[in-house]
C-alpha cells in the first residue's frame, strides 16, 4: 500500500508540474504577443509623426520647427504613451504570475524528488536480501 501511495503522490506532482509548464508556455506566448503590440504602437507613432511633419513643411520642403516640437510633445505622444503603459502593466502582471508559477513548479519538483527517494529507500529496505 505504501508503494502505491508514493507512486500516486509522485504522479500527482508530475501532473502539477506539467500543468505549470503549460501555464508558463501560455504566459510566454502572451508576453511575445504584447511585445509585438508594443512594436506596432511604436511604429504607428513614428509613422504618424512622419506624416504630420510631411504635412507641415516650409517653402524648402523641410518640416517646420513647430511641427518638430509638436511631434516631440507630450500632447502628440499621449495616446501612444497610454497604450504602451497599458501593455507594460499587463506585462508586469504576467511576469508576476510567471514567477509564482515557477516557484510552485520548483516546490513540486522538490516534493517529487523527496517522494521518489522515499520510495527507493522503502524498496531497498523491503527487498533487502541477506541480513
Amino acid at each position: 500500500m505504501g508503494f502505491a501511495v508514493s507512486a500516486l503522490a509522485t504522479q500527482t506532482m508530475m501532473n502539477v508540474q506539467s500543468d505549470c509548464e503549460y501555464q508558463l508556455t501560455r504566459i510566454t506566448n502572451t508576453l511575445s504577443k504584447l511585445a509585438m503590440e508594443e512594436q506596432a504602437i511604436v511604429e504607428q507613432q513614428m509613422y504618424a509623426g512622419q506624416i504630420y511633419m510631411a504635412q507641415n513643411t516650409d517653402e524648402e520642403g523641410q518640416p517646420t520647427d513647430a511641427a518638430i516640437e509638436y511631434v516631440n510633445s507630450t500632447a502628440f505622444n499621449a495616446v501612444f504613451t497610454a497604450k504602451l503603459k497599458e501593455i507594460q502593466t499587463k506585462e508586469q502582471q504576467l511576469d508576476l504570475q510567471k514567477q509564482q508559477i515557477e516557484t510552485r513548479q520548483k516546490m513540486y519538483a522538490t516534493q517529487r524528488d523527496g517522494w521518489e527517494k522515499n520510495t527507493t529507500s522503502n524498496i531497498e529496505k523491503t527487498f533487502k536480501y541477506g541480513n
